[in-house]
């Protein structure tokens, strides 16, 4: 059976901010109950995967460890390496945090997303102001990069928006659909893919097929009237398919949400295949598909006044007559991501992997209600934006091992097009378009070629992506690899707008960017248990439709913003005890900012001198004993611009996390608090390479929010009910009312709101 007891404290810093006083029990009693520990074989099984693969004398070949969800486990998790929320492997070359499906399945609340996953790490915050997975993060940082900045992937297929890169938290891949979480806080090596290497990667993996059928149907119902359903298949491998094996999920949740009038629904369904092929490959099918329906606040954040006069948790209302009313403020979403993956053994020392997929996202949003439309003075209006694109792509890895080394090579190739429209509608006209009766529905030219009609805009864009690269692992000495590589970095980006959104002039442009990166990074084991490791490495960042968008094309001075980062860590692992810390220093040079035309609302993009970015980060597990383990993290991290020494707005000076665990005869529990740290905006106007720029600062405070998991589960025999699972999930445990500031218009702050407390009750059974 699977368990954990966790909780939190404030990031490494001399004073402690104080924490829950039952929390701080907790940790006390659990303590002055410990007993020896002792470690098992399947324990030391658990760890030797990960942790020795690229190491001298061991094979670079092995298959990845399968992900494979067990309900109830046989045994208890009895060391610090089975009960660690997050933990960094000994053979890593860059931070890094795995967070594994135990913590994923038993710990998270189950409506939850993967950046409520990711958020236990250290270095990385996240605000939902929905609930625990029940609208998209609105700002998940990590290192204080925000989510255009770092790559998201999916079993090493990098995705995101084609305009910025940022991620739809809520619209991809549910927490039970997900059987990995790895944190890597920096720009990777060579190897490392994706349009934005330098902010780091939250990698996800797949859930893996059991080798056994089971039926697993969950139930879930909680808070703000949740009602989440999944139902998970597995065939077990069937010898008729000469051990092919099969999983198959569907999902449903509906739920009111932590925001007024914020209804949500989305289906989800899932599948993968994995089939051998003779002894030494292995075909892998994967499709993931997500519909959703959701009611947007019109007011993503809120003023104190907005708080208020509506209340913290206002979203939208019914009243037909305010701009604020659900029926004007509503998205649907289609998602999906299907890959053919190829993993073979070509020889004793060369393997092959490859995987041809393409993704989707299909968005069609009623949004900017107005009051006064061409037909009427009081009829409502708003727009229709339309956003959609689908990647094509391939990722391509050639390994060969032997004594002496690894060498990898390979590329990443994807071809994105993404349509886009805004159009004005008139509601009180049953949605007809917003024109004069009888007036053209698509508007006209004058003769500056300047348009005029309901179209914001219409535009395509296209935008193609290669990297090639190559690394070589260097066996150097007993326990020493070095890995130098290098990357090729290509990319352009095609625009054809009819009606361009700034100057209503048809714009038609296109630019390429390439750049060749280095990296060198060096792991030495000092000990079977315990490795240091360090990396010099250059990350680079394509740039974002809206740099790129500009009204006169010969005036673009738009370079992808770039980096140099230097990491030196350490990570210790035994079953008592698991600890990794590292510290980093960026270099981030291009800085590319926003700054309002004054007199409008029009925003123009200028390029800064960069900041610099450094920091610390740390986390540790320690199994106390009698199935109960403590762990702790932490980060503090500095960014400020080069030229005016501010703070990098939107960034939080330091995370923590402390918490008990629990796992024995069936029984499971964790009680952990995360503290996120202060953060800071500025007026949109500001230059960030002149400090007198700045003519409004709001900041807000750092703060904590406690979550706690408790929950049973059994293995049956002699019944058509092979085991059973109940779990209570609770977050924000102690109710507090928290803002995290968004912007500043003027003087006025916009704010999150974070929602109150929040539980979620689930029954599983495995048939």
């Amino acid at each position: 059976m699977s368990s954990s007891f966790r909780r939190r404290c404030d990031a490494p810093q001399l004073v402690l901010r104080p924490i829950s006083g039952a929390i701080a029990l907790a940790l006390l009693v659990s303590l002055s109950l410990s007993q020896p520990a002792h470690a098992t074989d399947a324990d030391t099984a658990a760890s030797t995967p990960a942790d020795a693969s690229s190491k001298p004398g061991a094979s670079a070949l092995k298959a990845p460890k399968e992900l494979e969800e067990v309900e109830v486990q046989g045994s208890a998790a009895t060391s610090a390496i089975t009960q660690a929320p997050a933990q960094a492997d000994l053979n890593i070359t860059q931070p890094q945090s795995v967070i594994g499906l135990d913590w994923i399945s038993n710990h998270v609340a189950p409506t939850a997303d993967y950046a409520a996953i990711a958020a236990i790490a250290p270095g990385v915050t996240n605000v939902s102001t929905a609930g625990p997975g029940l609208g998209e993060s609105k700002q998940m940082t990590l290192r204080g990069f925000n989510d255009n900045s770092y790559n998201v992937t999916y079993d090493g297929i990098p995705f995101g928006d084609t305009n910025d890169f940022s991620h739809h938290t809520s619209s991809y891949f549910p927490a039970k659909m997900i059987g990995q979480v790895v944190v890597d806080r920096g720009p990777g090596s060579a190897s490392t893919i994706g349009e934005a290497t330098f902010g780091g990667t939250v990698a996800l993996s797949s859930k893996d097929p059991t080798d056994s059928f089971s039926f697993i149907p969950t139930q879930s119902f909680g808070s703000y009237d949740t009602s989440l359903t999944h139902l998970e298949l597995n065939t077990g491998k069937l010898d008729d398919l000469d051990g092919g094996k099969l999983i198959a999920s569907a999902q449903y949740i509906s739920t009111d949400t932590a925001k007024t009038d914020g209804d949500t629904s989305r289906k989800t369904g899932y599948i993968k295949y994995v089939q051998p092929v003779g002894s030494n490959t292995e075909i892998t099918f994967l499709s993931n598909y997500n519909y959703i329906r959701f009611n947007n606040p019109n007011l993503s954040s809120l003023t104190l006044q907005q708080i208020d006069q509506l209340g913290r948790n206002f979203g939208l209302n019914n009243d037909p007559t305010s701009t604020n009313c659900a029926c004007y403020n509503f998205q649907t979403k289609q998602t999906d991501l299907e890959y053919l993956g190829v993993h073979s053994l070509l020889s004793d020392t060369w393997s092959l992997d490859n995987k041809v997929y393409t993704y989707a996202y299909d968005n069609t949003s009623h949004e900017s209600p107005y009051v006064g439309t061409k037909a009427s003075p009081t009829n409502m209006g708003g727009y229709v934006k339309i956003n959609n694109y689908r990647a094509w792509g391939d990722v391509f890895q050639l390994v060969h091992a032997d004594d002496h080394g690894q060498f990898r090579t390979g590329g990443w190739y994807e071809y994105t097009n993404n349509e886009r429209s805004s159009i004005a509608i008139d509601y009180g006209r049953d949605g007809a378009i917003d024109v004069k009766p009888g007036a053209s529905t698509f508007g006209t030219f004058n003769s500056k070629g300047v348009y005029s009609g309901p179209y914001k805009y219409t535009m395509k864009d296209q935008l193609h992506t290669g990297q090639l690269y190559a690394e070589y692992e260097w066996y150097a000495s007993d326990g020493l690899s070095i890995t130098p590589g290098v990357k090729y970095f290509n990319v352009s980006r095609d625009i054809e707008a009819p009606i361009n959104q700034t100057t209503k002039t048809p714009l038609y442009y296109s630019q390429t960017w390439d750049k060749t990166l280095g990296y060198l990074t060096a792991n030495y084991l000092l000990r079977d248990d315990w490795s240091i490791y360090a990396t010099a490495a250059q990350g680079m960042l394509t740039p974002n439709l809206n740099e790129f968008y500009v009204p006169n094309p010969a005036l673009d001075n738009t370079k992808p913003e770039q980096t140099m980062n230097y990491q030196f860590g350490t990570v210790y692992k035994t079953e008592r005890f698991n600890a990794d810390a590292d510290v980093y220093f960026i270099n981030f040079k291009n800085y590319q900012f926003s700054t309002t035309v004054p007199g409008t609302t029009d925003a123009v993009y200028y390029l800064a001198k960069g900041a610099y970015i450094k920091g610390i980060e740390g986390e540790l597990t320690y199994y106390v004993g009698s199935g109960t383990s403590v762990f702790a993290n932490g980060s503090l991290q500095d960014a400020t611009f080069k030229g005016s020494k501010l703070d990098i707005p939107n960034v939080p000076d330091r995370t923590a996390a402390l918490g008990v665990m629990y796992e024995n005869d069936g029984f499971f529990a964790s009680l952990y608090d995360k503290y996120s740290g202060s953060q800071k905006a500025y007026n949109s106007s500001f230059n960030p390479d002149v400090a007198s720029s700045v003519t409004s600062t709001i900041g807000t405070g750092g703060y904590w929010q406690a979550a706690m998991s408790v929950g049973y589960g059994q293995n049956l025999t002699g019944s058509v009910i092979k085991s059973y699972k109940l779990r209570l999930q609770v977050d924000n445990l102690f109710d507090a009312h928290n803002l995290v500031i968004n912007s500043v218009s003027g003087n006025v702050g916009s704010y999150y709101v974070l929602p109150g407390r929040s539980w979620f009750a689930s029954v599983s059974l495995a048939l």
